[in-house]
């Protein structure tokens, strides 16, 4: 009776580290796909404001807010 209780432990504790890692991994897919939109929309900001466009535009463009265009572009 002990060992099927040590069995059924390992597997609980198995599962829940699973899961635990395949959060971690979902996470860091996401925090990806964040940072690299991110980094294209500044890219699209900076070239936007080389061609002139109004900074207005720029946030309405990019989903940047006006204080982090003026931030990067300076």
């Amino acid at each position: 009776m002990q060992t099927k209780k040590f069995e059924q432990s390992f597997v609980n504790e198995y599962l829940a580290w699973n899961l635990h890692d395949r959060d971690v991994e979902r996470r860091s897919r996401l925090e990806g796909k964040i940072e690299g939109k991110l980094e294209a929309n500044i890219e699209t900001a900076r070239r936007l404001k080389s061609l002139g466009i109004p900074l207005e535009t720029i946030t309405q463009a990019t989903g940047l807010s006006i204080d982090t265009v003026k931030q990067i572009l300076g």
